[in-house]
């Protein structure tokens, strides 16, 4: 497992436009070389994956085939497996059946989501039917000002990043050295 990245704190101040200038350059070659090296990790990560998947897809058609001949013996044998339980053992396995969380469907096709609370509203189950209600937060952003907002008790937050991103060209990507740059953080 990788070591947990950490906040690190920056050794020391920059003391000069040329350092500032250094550090982006660096900065930059250090995103190449990170983006270089995750695109030669994820094509090994590929091969690796190309080389055992096949395998892996034949077990698991091999298990999923026997897991579908096994259920339909449990289903017609299941008294004289179970009993009264849900389920039972061998040496290597437990098996059973399982009940799911209960889910609300549709009585058939006749029926729709709208038809039911229609359903509902006639005879009068209104507390079976929920009103969810929320904020148009882009609408108001967008057709109010600052004063509107205040008297609503809202107001536009936009935080200003910093960001270093490299130019990503022929020339920038053979700067990239497989050694790092040794800037400081």
């Amino acid at each position: 497992m990788a070591p947990k990245s950490t906040r690190l704190k920056p050794a020391a101040d920059i003391a000069s436009a040329t350092e500032f200038n250094t550090v982006l350059d660096g900065i930059a070659n250090d995103q190449l070389l990170r983006d270089a090296l995750v695109l030669d990790r994820d094509q090994e990560l590929l091969k690796i994956r190309d080389e055992f998947d096949p395998q892996i897809n034949a077990i698991n058609d091999r298990m999923n085939a026997a897991l579908l001949r096994a259920e339909r013996y449990a289903l017609t044998h299941r008294e004289t497996l179970f009993g009264k339980l849900k389920s039972a053992a061998t040496a290597l396995t437990t098996y059973g059946f399982r009940l799911g969380n209960p889910t609300l469907k549709l009585l058939n096709k006749k029926w729709n989501w709208d038809r039911v609370i229609e359903t509902l509203r006639s005879i009068g189950d209104v507390q079976y039917i929920v009103h969810k209600v929320t904020v148009d937060k882009d609408k108001l952003k967008t057709d109010l000002d600052e004063g509107s907002l205040a008297q609503r008790g809202l107001w536009v937050d936009q935080v200003e990043t910093f960001f270093v991103e490299p130019k990503r060209d022929a020339a920038a990507d053979q700067r990239i050295s497989t050694e790092g740059t040794g800037v400081a953080a």
